[in-house]
């Protein structure tokens, strides 16, 4: 993995699961990173983990349902890290599991804002951030940006713009030097799954949690993405189970 010290790092959705994984993972390569959640000290035991292996990392409270708020965060986030580099929409949310005739519009809007209204809000307010130096842009996706599943509409809607808007980041930002990734982690032990298990809507709730990765595993590839080293990848749906993408990551 290409060495990632003197980069700073915001990762949303990082107190646990992937999002911890990931804060820890651009630690080891050398980024400070700002870790993220929806209250103050909800990343503290992340950030702990970082600071006692010698890493570098900051616990900040951005909601990012929060979309009048999220100027603000961000200036608060820029200042004791003097510029960003990197930004990974790692925040979701799989809520509401319901089919259509029983959706409530209301928790289908808030999954929207969450999973698609936030990471572009996010990527607006670093725009002219990266701009100057560039930086890279890592949008979790998911299989539900390409195949809709019952029950699931709101997380198939929202991780189907979110990868287009990962288009739109390339388009837009190439020329500037910011590249943006859509990168879907496969099947990950995390708490969403735990609540796709009890929900037992579709096909998803049957699979077995041994069968799920560890996150640390798709944590290393968000890494390497971020370092530059696969900028080739840029734009495009990136999967894990994609033939010679953990080999090329060092996996």
């Amino acid at each position: 993995m290409m060495s990632l010290e003197g980069k700073v790092a915001l990762v949303t959705g990082a107190r646990s699961g992937l999002g911890a994984a990931t804060v820890e993972a651009l630690a080891r390569a050398g980024a400070t990173v700002i870790a993220c959640g929806r209250k103050a000290g909800d990343c503290n035991a992340t950030v702990e983990t970082v600071t006692k292996s010698g890493g570098r990392a900051f616990d900040l409270a951005l909601d990012v349902a929060d979309i009048p708020g999220i100027p603000a965060r961000i200036e608060a986030a820029l200042a004791p890290a003097g510029g960003i580099d990197i930004l990974v929409n790692n925040a979701a949310t799989i809520a509401p599991m319901a089919t259509l005739g029983e959706l409530d519009a209301v928790s289908f809007d808030h999954a929207m804002t969450v999973n698609i209204s936030g990471p572009a809000a996010l990527t607006s307010a670093l725009w002219s951030h990266f701009s100057a130096k560039g930086g890279r842009v890592i949008n979790v996706v998911s299989g539900a940006s390409n195949q809709p599943l019952l029950g699931w509409a709101a997380y198939c809607a929202s991780k189907a713009a979110l990868l287009m808007l990962t288009r739109s980041i390339e388009l837009e930002g190439a020329g500037l030097g910011i590249r943006g990734f859509a990168f879907a982690p496969g099947l990950v032990d995390t708490g969403m799954q735990a609540n796709i298990r009890a929900a037992r809507i579709n096909e998803v709730s049957n699979i077995p949690r041994e069968n799920l990765a560890p996150p640390e595993r798709p944590a290393r590839i968000i890494a390497w993405l971020a370092s530059g080293a696969g900028d080739d990848l840029a734009g495009q749906y990136v999967d894990i189970r994609q033939e010679g993408l953990a080999e090329r990551a060092g996996l």
